[in-house]
């Protein structure tokens, strides 16, 4: 295959929207009011370098650029065809990211229009290019113009706006048609940002004879012997052949290499292709095979996978793009419990993995912008955090390839929504049916060789938010055979083009989705609990921890809770405005659902009269109580020995608010990222109190036997009282298991509690919370510093207390394994602060 990258040197120009196709000449001829630009880009980039607009993001800026989607934009590129491979059978046009509607041009010839931002527009364009000069052109529009009041109709107009939550201007019932990235027309965690560009690569590619279509590697089976372990692998090979009216012979050789060595190899040769595709398959053996872990599970090794095909008739060699491939089996197990519940269990390699993580949305309301360094620290950050899982939400993007490479590389499974997000949609019309079956059978062949894909799931929430049941009487529609209002796509076509393109891997309908009245039950399936937690209508609800003890979901893939960001974060996205928290700026960048929790939550935990707070109390007040609400939650999900799965929603963010990540826009961490990563951490222990007794769990997800001494007991917060015993515990692999039960002793919980000291720097100790820290009863015990050492680049702080004392934290914007911890009664904890070495380091602490 021969690429000619096409990504430099646009220009781009405005138009009114009527000007279609038919003035293509017109555009073209123009001399002024060009901009210049490279992709990927969206038409905010270029007028934000010129000064056209303010950012959309800051301040209340985004409205002053709604103008942009009542505008045409045009993009040209000009390039040289001399060379340009005369000798090939086709040459391709291919442009991966059209948002969204666009009509395409090559040396003023109208070549297609195109409507999904979700596949890529291709097309061969041999017989129009020249020797010399040419020119690639695009028409884009947001796709949203032609949408009319009767389509709209055509679905009872069942698409969730926020403006029903008291936010105007946020959503818009047209995207329901148009194949754009949802969240763009605004969301409860974000502005209405309605996106325009090219925004993915652009190239030209050219076949000579024979096209290698597409690839599939899939692990069929995985030999455990006494010592090592042989993995059967199946390659599947599509060949084309370009002759439409003529066969021909090739020989395929693919390869399989580690650490630069030849580890298996298969030549097929003399294969007859026949006009059109062929689809060659081969089983190999992977000898000694490393197997694929999720992180925490083991490590990641990737083998190298080369396929080349060579034409007999000329000897003309055609190479796939070399990839690398993680050898492991993954298994949805739902197999039944008791009565009418379901397990809804991940395996890999035949052992459970509690999936554990957060919900990931794309990384900025300007998508196209997003540097390739921000998905590294992202997933880096994911796995300092703990995760082995991510959950793509469904209304935003199929993510760029470097991210599915990275979570391969660290350990991150993947469940991947298809894109349909709180809306119903047109899938009793063959257009729109048409246009889905191209977006899922692409995505689904560019995905399945990723390692790191755990399931694809249908829809977020359609199945939920509109059935008649679980919201009777909001809605004038039901569901019917005839009328699926979206429910088609998730429930047959999507499970049809998994099973045909990665049959390996698990297909659910929906998240949530599961049992036998409603699709939000805690009996099969996964669940989002909101209606009883954040989004509850009754302010309690919202912000008690220890609800989420009566969770007794199998899976839950989406709750969360709303806080600040860090001071320096808030100060750039309000862009200079005053920090008035009852300002509309604050309002426009806090979270629709919001409504008043983050300062009702400050009271019931820290302070009095919070809206008199400092700005900077209100972010330590409000960010301790989101770590709260994230890292009690998330261990009552892991004590659970019927729930299979946590994430929170949701880790990153698309700009900045007051909102649900641990992980700013500007990717500075807020402080429940190290609640989150204390929950989730590979090894530790949780305490709950149940039926009267206190049970002590024991959590490994490493493969390894991991053996722990310490003391448990009873302990007053200020050390004086200390009924702690001798106790070992051996945590087997990939497990979770209760290892202490006992009866609740005659204790004051205001003074004290029960404490589990372990005699490891590497679990936490931990401490039974039976009240909001505001109830307890006790002096605050200095903090002491007892050695601050250098260690490379990196400074190690060791403190310790006499006594309990609450939110412990090095000051300062600084990178540290541990913040905003808990100090028990004598508890010496060292921190790493990297990058710190030299520095002078502050501790300070919440109570």
């Amino acid at each position: 295959m021969n690429m000619l990258n096409l990504n430099k040197n646009w220009k781009m120009h405005e138009e009114p929207m009527k000007w279609n196709k038919d003035f293509l000449s017109v555009v073209t001829s123009q001399k002024d009011g060009w901009y210049e630009c490279d992709l990927p880009v969206d038409v905010r980039m270029p007028l934000l370098e010129q000064g056209v607009i303010r950012e959309p993001l800051k301040a209340d800026y985004c409205f002053e650029s709604e103008w942009i989607e009542r505008r045409s934009w045009w993009f040209t590129k000009e390039f040289s065809g001399e060379g340009l491979w005369d000798d090939n059978d086709i040459i391709e046009l291919v442009i991966e990211g059209l948002d969204t509607r666009s009509d395409i041009f090559m040396n003023g010839h109208y070549i297609g229009t195109h409507k999904s931002v979700h596949y890529p527009f291709v097309c061969d364009v041999k017989e129009f290019l020249n020797p010399g000069k040419n020119m690639v052109a695009v028409r884009l529009t947001s796709g949203l113009e032609e949408i009319r009041e009767c389509d709209v109709a055509d679905i009872d107009y069942v698409v969730s706006m926020e403006v029903y939550n008291g936010r105007e201007r946020r959503g818009d019932k047209r995207r329901a048609f148009v194949r754009r990235p949802q969240y763009t027309c605004g969301w409860d965690w974000g502005p209405k940002v309605t996106t325009i560009g090219i925004t993915g690569n652009v190239f030209l590619r050219g076949y000579k004879n024979i096209a290698i279509r597409d690839v599939r590697v899939e692990t069929k089976e995985i030999y455990y012997g006494e010592s090592k372990k042989d993995a059967l692998v199946e390659v599947s090979v599509n060949v084309e052949d370009l002759n439409l009216i003529a066969s021909k012979e090739c020989d395929l050789k693919i390869v399989f290499e580690k650490d630069g060595k030849i580890i298996s190899e298969e030549e097929l040769d003399n294969c007859l292709l026949t006009s059109g595709a062929n689809y060659i398959e081969t089983e190999m053996i992977i000898p000694d095979a490393q197997l694929w872990w999720p992180n925490g599970a083991g490590k990641q090794p990737l083998y190298h996978v080369k396929i080349c095909a060579v034409s007999r008739e000329d000897g003309h060699e055609e190479k796939w793009p070399e990839f690398q491939y993680g050898i492991r089996m993954i298994k949805l197990d739902t197999s039944p419990l008791e009565k009418d519940n379901r397990k809804f269990e991940i395996t890999v390699n035949e052992m459970p993995v509690f999936c554990k993580g957060g919900d990931w949305i794309p990384n900025d309301f300007i998508y196209a912008r997003v540097p390739d360094r921000k998905y590294e620290i992202l997933l880096e950050e994911a796995v300092e955090a703990n995760f082995n899982m991510i959950r793509i939400w469904g209304g935003g993007l199929y993510e760029r390839d470097l991210f599915y490479e990275l979570c391969d590389q660290k350990g991150i499974l993947v469940w991947q929504n298809f894109m349909f997000a709180c809306a119903t949609h047109p899938d009793h019309q063959e257009w729109f049916k048409t246009l889905m079956r191209y977006e899922i059978d692409y995505q689904t062949k560019r995905l399945r060789n990723h390692c790191c894909i755990g399931l694809f799931c249908g829809t977020n929430e359609v199945h939920w938010i509109y059935n008649p049941i679980d919201n009777p009487g909001k809605f004038k529609f039901d569901f019917t055979q005839n009328e699926p209002h979206g429910l088609y796509i998730a429930n047959t076509l999507a499970k049809e083009l998994v099973r045909q393109n990665c049959p390996s891997i698990p297909y659910w309908n929906s998240s949530p989705y599961g049992g036998k009245t409603t699709p939000n039950e805690d009996t099969v399936g996964d669940i989002h609990w909101w209606r009883n937690a954040f989004m509850s209508p009754h302010m309690e609800e919202r912000i008690e921890a220890k609800d989420y003890d009566k969770i007794q979901a199998k899976f839950v893939s989406e709750y969360g809770y709303v806080g600040p960001c860090c001071l320096e974060s808030t100060k750039e996205y309000m862009d200079g405005q005053p920090l008035d928290r009852k300002g509309a700026i604050w309002r426009h960048h806090s979270n629709v659902f919001e409504k008043g929790t983050v300062e009702t939550a400050i009271a019931k935990n820290y302070a009095d009269n919070p809206e008199d707070l400092s700005i900077e109390d209100y972010i330590l007040y409000g960010g301790m109580v989101h770590s709260l609400m994230y890292e009690y939650s998330l261990e009552a999900l892991r004590f659970k020995q019927q729930c299979y799965g946590g994430l929170f929603w949701m880790y990153n963010d698309a700009w900045g608010e007051v909102g649900w990540t641990i992980i700013d826009y500007y990717l500075r961490r807020k402080i429940p990222f190290y609640g989150v990563k204390r929950a989730l951490a590979h090894r530790k222990f949780t305490m709950r109190i149940v039926d009267g007794k206190v049970i002590l769990q024991g959590l490994n997800d490493t493969p390894e036997l991991v053996c722990a001494n310490g003391r448990f007991g009873y302990v007053s917060f200020d050390g004086k009282i200390d009924m702690t015993r001798s106790v070992t515990f051996h945590l087997k692999p990939f497990s979770r298991e209760y290892v202490l039960t006992e009866a609740v002793g005659d204790h004051d919980f205001q003074t004290g509690t029960y404490m589990l000291y372990v005699d490891s720097d590497e679990i936490d100790n931990i401490w039974l919370r039976t009240e909001d820290n505001r109830r307890l009863k006790y002096e605050r015990s200095d903090v002491r510093i007892v050695s601050c050492r250098n260690d490379g680049e990196n400074k190690k702080i060791t403190v310790m207390a006499k006594g309990y004392v609450h939110g412990v934290y090095i000051k300062g914007d600084m990178d540290c394994d541990d913040n905003y911890f808990d100090l028990l009664p004598g508890e010496s904890k060292t921190v790493t602060v990297r990058k710190a070495a030299g520095k002078e380091l502050e501790v300070g602490s919440v109570r």
